[in-house]
């Protein structure tokens, strides 16, 4: 059938295994596709849990006979677990047999054939390249909503978006929003995509991509990735954006010298901020225990008086995406509402809870 070096089966499935389903009705998606012609120099393995598919293409050796066969994904991985300088696929009736070292593995196989491939229509609505956008993706996904933990299942997707100058990507959960931008000049689109979707492009670093009526593929070179799009549905984003008139900023060491202590003394995991004049009291207290903190601001605004209170866990995941020395949070109004965080080209919204 083949011979790969160990090197390339591994990285081929670095791509391909992490779009494959661990379960599955289907058993074709519990397996990777491993296809290539007779006397080819490359084969192709390519996985998928019927939503998300990754394609990877590595050198090999194939012969005498075309290759097209399923492998059970799990024990391809334990074949390039082996650590073997090559390995030899051969067939035997319906099973494969490997051959790394001393070590031989039977594998039992399902034809190729058999493996759903995604069904991609049309000319691409956009097509551009964009390298820094999967490095992007991970400053905003990790405000996308948990598949459990709410009820509008758009808010489960991050969202891609062009105005025609930059393409925004965008996570929210209903509580929090985290947006970032990269300047690049393409035709409008706004497409959802999934959070597993994402989070691959993000581990490929996909760094071309096109997007279709009902896919969204992202490329690099001997790597390929092909999301099916969600129901095109989002929210007015932008409008989360205070128009801030009103600020105040802390070090951002203070800050995280406090906020992480939430997890230990407060089980609902609130901090509370409450300003006077220079100082902030900031607060983590349950009925046994308590932190009380008083926090020298940085600057201010002339009538900014902060005092709300807010997870913890969401504060520290968007004060985690700001580098910078100081911090500011800023709000529209007298009394302080949803605060906007940002540094550079990224931006985060917090709302305070309900008291």
């Amino acid at each position: 059938m083949f011979s790969i070096a160990g090197n390339h089966l591994t990285e081929a499935l670095k791509t391909a295994a992490q779009a494959a389903a661990a379960r599955s009705p289907l058993q074709a998606l519990t397996h990777i596709r491993v296809e290539g012609e007779a006397g080819s120099s490359v084969l192709t393995f390519t996985g998928s849990d019927g939503y998300v598919t990754a394609i990877a293409t590595v050198p090999a050796s194939i012969g005498p006979d075309d290759v097209d066969v399923c492998v059970p994904a799990d024990k391809l991985q334990a074949i390039a677990g082996m650590a073997a300088a090559a390995v030899v696929f051969s067939k035997k009736d319906a099973k494969v047999v490997a051959r790394a070292g001393s070590c031989r593995v039977t594998v039992p196989t399902i034809p190729g054939a058999s493996f759903p491939s995604p069904n991609i229509e049309g000319e691409p609505i956009a097509e551009f390249d964009a390298p820094g956008l999967t490095t992007m993706i991970p400053t905003v996904a990790f405000a996308i909503a948990g598949q459990k933990v709410h009820d509008k299942p758009f808010l489960r997707n991050l969202w891609l978006e062009s105005d025609g100058s930059a393409i925004h990507a965008v996570g929210c959960d209903g509580f929090m929003l985290a947006a970032n931008c990269l300047p690049i000049e393409c035709e409008k689109f706004g497409v959802p995509v999934t959070s597993e979707g994402a989070s691959l492009l993000a581990a490929v670093g996909a760094d071309h991509f096109q997007i279709y009526q009902s896919h969204l593929v992202g490329s690099r070179a001997g790597v390929r990735v092909i999301c099916n799009r969600p129901p095109p549905k989002y929210f007015e984003w932008r409008r989360l954006f205070p128009v801030p008139d009103q600020f105040v900023t802390f070090s951002r060491d203070d800050l995280l010298k406090v906020c992480p202590l939430h997890k230990v003394f407060d089980n609902n995991g609130v901090i509370r901020f409450e300003q006077d004049g220079d100082l902030c009291a900031v607060t983590i207290s349950d009925t046994v225990q308590a932190v009380d903190a008083d926090i020298e601001l940085r600057g201010r605004g002339y009538e900014s008086h902060l005092e709300g209170s807010f997870d913890g866990t969401q504060l520290l995941r968007l004060l985690g995406q700001v580098k910078t020395e100081q911090v500011s949070l800023s709000w529209a109004g007298e009394k302080s509402g949803a605060c906007l965080l940002q540094d550079g080209s990224w931006r985060g919204v917090l709302a305070p809870l309900r008291a």
